[in-house]
């Protein structure tokens, strides 16, 4: 009896260490978070402003923690706002008059390129170019005839300057440009000291006028270019 009492009691510790199951242990899994992507949209790519000067701001919309810089430009634009931001913000630039032609530079802001276009203040500043014929009185030395080329623009003291180029006679010479109204005079040292005056156009993109100095007299005339 008791070695039947033995057996069963063998048999059922087996069947119970049969019956035990094991579950598998998976591997820990590490997960890495994503860095979310930023994106920049720019309220305009595109500037324009007028010859007086001015100033102008461009919006910037992006997540809370992207950071965006503004770089680029040229000697005429100034950046009035800080050029390392975080977040949504703006950048905001000023110009000032324009001494001459239409100009443009670019900025790169967030990563886009921006365009900064500033007109002209006035439509006699610029590059000029035209024709002196001499007249009666003038040293045979003097040809009868010469094409001109030069530059109207302001200096930075606010007056007026004309830089102007005279083939065989003058190269580049910076003078004084008095402007008043639509009337314009200015002199230029050859032999003597030959004082010209013109009369603008309404639009003032043309100019005729008359020049003397010493015995010697004749006309000009000019257009923008």
């Amino acid at each position: 009896m008791r070695h039947s009492i033995l057996a069963l009691v063998l048999i059922s510790v087996g069947l119970a260490a049969c019956s035990e199951k094991r579950t598998p242990t998976s591997p820990t899994t590490t997960t890495t978070p994503t860095t979310p992507q930023c994106t920049f949209s720019l309220t305009s790519t595109s500037i324009s402003l007028s010859g007086a000067g001015g100033s102008a701001t461009i919006g910037v919309s992006t997540g809370s923690t992207c950071t965006w810089t503004v770089s680029g430009g040229s000697s005429f634009v100034t950046i009035t706002t800080p050029t390392s931001q975080t977040g949504s913000g703006s950048v905001g630039f000023t110009v000032p008059v324009n001494p001459g032609d239409t100009r443009s530079t670019t900025l790169n802001v967030a990563g886009q390129t921006v365009t900064i276009t500033q007109m002209a203040n006035d439509p006699v500043y610029g590059d000029w170019g035209g024709t002196i014929t001499k007249g009666s009185g003038c040293p045979a030395a003097l040809p009868a005839s010469v094409q001109w080329t030069g530059t109207i623009r302001r200096t930075s003291g606010a007056s007026n300057e004309f830089v102007i180029t005279i083939p065989g006679l003058v190269t580049n010479q910076v003078l004084n440009l008095v402007i008043n109204g639509n009337t314009l005079q200015f002199a230029v040292a050859i032999d003597t000291l030959y004082t010209f005056t013109g009369t603008l156009s309404s639009d003032r993109r043309s100019v005729t006028g008359a020049f003397s100095g010493g015995t010697c007299s004749g006309t000009w005339t000019g257009t923008r270019r």
